[in-house]
């Protein structure tokens, strides 16, 4: 085996802990099709000591740990992630497919970078705000939510972890985190981590799982606050587990995202960031750009630039540094996608380029990167995500309105871009489409500025600074004199 060992123990209340059961999952090889390691699968009791454990470590309403504890706890983290940097991009680009670079600087850079953003706003927790009342004053503080239950993807395993882990900790919260059993034996090389991180015991607490005990982690009578990253079938399940208990929930789900090429769209600039835009991670990635929407005056000649782009792209192992296009993550995935291709097909697209699995890759879970033309909005390829290396080319008649309107028929929300020669007038394309985040002219992802869905795309917003306030609760003390002093403080 390369990179990764076999675990038989849970990263439980600050220590190894043995399962209650002695079922197990098994890695595997995306590009090989062979076993990686062997990982405990976690039960309902493992989960009540998971919990518990986060709990104990909670302690009272101000969390675990002062703010300066906790900001140097995450700098430990960070730099026992960086230390893991070649073992966990090796291990995740055999996992998920994900050529090398990508699935370093999109999971290890991208949570050190997150531990970092979030480590000086800890401080936060201890800003209570003093306001004139009609009576006397209010005292408004910020508390930790509690016990936060993640629930996390195996398309970017890391990334989409501290997203929630960051702001979290930062915040006071304590953690039970559920991977995806596809990509679950990573999480032990971020146990390690945590272990030599030195956080206080039971503050970080991991368990990969199937859905059922995951939803048994969501409706925990001791979880407070649950954060979930997946699709969108599985957010309404547990947004609506959540609704019925009123606890809060973030749902960051599918997209069904679009590029709008105005008439005057650089197409070489679409072309240079073509893959990074619509073919992410295979397109393995929520916020992909799978619909290009093109003025009818410039059809042909895009979806003939677009399918060469994407027909010279070299696809193979994720660890060869010549690999542009990986696996997907496993067989049923790559029978999922193929269905969606037989589908397009059936309703009267045209592949351009790919459409079915590599010739020459008998082995792993390939899918050739595809470009459907003459897809109607209607069609189900232009209105379904299919996770996989798909784009979609429809043309638009006439006006800006009328490109808008089309990327705005979508049950999704997530992500989108537009492309022209006139920033301002993409500028004012960004502010109409109804989406949570949009790009002028480039494919961009920032950590510093919030990140969230609108309708099937999800509730509630990651990132930035605002990613904190969903690990906080707030309290307003009515007092008839200001405090003064340490008493501002006071418990």
């Amino acid at each position: 085996m390369s990179h990764g060992t076999d675990r038989d123990a849970f990263y439980i209340d600050g220590a190894w802990r043995t399962p209650s059961t002695d079922r197990a999952f098994t890695a595997i090889n995306s590009a090989t099709e062979q076993p990686i390691g062997v990982f405990p699968e976690a039960d309902r009791a493992d989960v009540d000591a998971a919990v518990a454990a986060a709990r104990r470590a909670l302690g009272g309403h101000r969390g675990w740990g002062s703010a300066e504890e906790r900001a140097a706890a995450m700098e430990r983290l960070a730099l026992a992630l960086e230390s893991r940097t070649d073992a966990l991009g090796t291990l995740i680009a055999q996992e998920v497919g994900t050529p090398l670079a990508r699935a370093i600087e999109a999971n290890v850079g991208a949570a050190t970078g997150l531990l970092r953003f979030y480590a000086p706003l800890a401080d936060v927790m201890y800003a209570e705000d003093l306001r004139p009342a009609l009576v006397g004053h209010s005292l408004v503080r910020r508390e930790p939510v509690g016990v936060v239950a993640m629930i996390v993807p195996w398309n970017y395993p890391l990334s989409t972890l501290f997203f929630k882990l960051a702001p979290a900790l930062a915040m006071g919260c304590t953690a039970v985190i559920k991977p995806s059993p596809a990509t679950g034996l990573d999480s032990f090389l971020v146990a390690d981590a945590v272990h030599e991180a030195g956080f206080p015991p039971g503050v970080i607490n991991f368990l990969p799982a199937e859905r059922e005990v995951g939803e048994y982690l969501v409706t925990h009578p001791g979880v407070d606050k649950v954060a979930f990253t997946g699709s969108t079938a599985a957010g309404r399940r547990i947004g609506a587990l959540c609704g019925e208990l009123l606890r809060p929930v973030t749902l960051e789900l599918g997209g069904k995202s679009a590029a709008i090429l105005l008439e005057d769209a650089p197409l070489p600039l679409l072309l240079d960031h073509l893959l990074n835009l619509s073919f992410n991670n295979n397109g393995q990635t929520c916020t992909n750009n799978s619909r290009l929407l093109v003025p009818r005056s410039r059809y042909d000649e895009v979806v003939d630039a677009v399918t060469a782009t994407v027909a010279a792209w070299p696809v193979g192992d994720p660890l060869d540094p010549s690999t542009v296009i990986g696996p997907v993550v496993g067989a049923d995935h790559r029978d999922r996608i193929e269905g969606y291709l037989r589908k397009g097909r059936e309703e009267g697209a045209r592949v351009t380029t790919g459409g079915g699995r590599p010739p020459g890759l008998d082995r792993g879970f390939y899918v050739e990167p595809t470009v459907f033309a003459d897809v109607d909005p209607s069609m189900f390829v232009a209105r379904e995500e299919s996770f996989g290396p798909v784009v979609t080319v429809s043309a638009y008649d006439g006006s800006v309105e009328g490109a808008v309107a089309m990327a705005n028929d979508s049950a999704y929300g997530l992500a989108g871009s537009v492309w022209t020669a006139d920033e301002a007038l993409g500028r004012e394309v960004a502010r109409a489409v109804d989406t949570g985040t949009f790009s002028v002219n480039h494919a961009n992802f920032d950590i510093g500025a919030p990140f969230g869905g609108r309708r099937d795309s999800g509730l509630g917003s990651e990132l930035g600074a605002e990613g904190i306030e969903a690990y906080l609760q707030y309290k307003t003390i009515f007092v008839t004199e200001p405090p003064t002093g340490d008493d501002t403080q006071a418990a």
